[in-house]
């Protein structure tokens, strides 16, 4: 699963996809911004056929919260 996240947050960042690992910070490291975060949220909501929260999409930090998250809901 976390190779799938890499790969769909490469899509929004300039970031060379083997610098991403499961500790990259989406803001500081990844250089997102809130609206990547929530197109790169309802990507994995319709991937995954699940529901995110905004308080839970406040809470992604890093690619390892979107994995944990993930693993925990699908």
């Amino acid at each position: 699963m976390l190779q799938e996240i890499i790969e769909e947050l490469a899509q929004y960042t300039d970031v060379p996809i083997e610098q991403i690992n499961e500790t990259s910070n989406l803001i500081d490291d990844l250089e997102l911004n809130s609206f990547d975060v929530l197109t790169i949220v309802s990507d994995f909501e319709d991937q995954y056929g699940i529901h995110i929260s905004d308080e839970q999409i406040m809470e992604f930090k890093t690619v390892g919260d979107i994995e944990e998250f993930l693993e925990n809901n699908k």
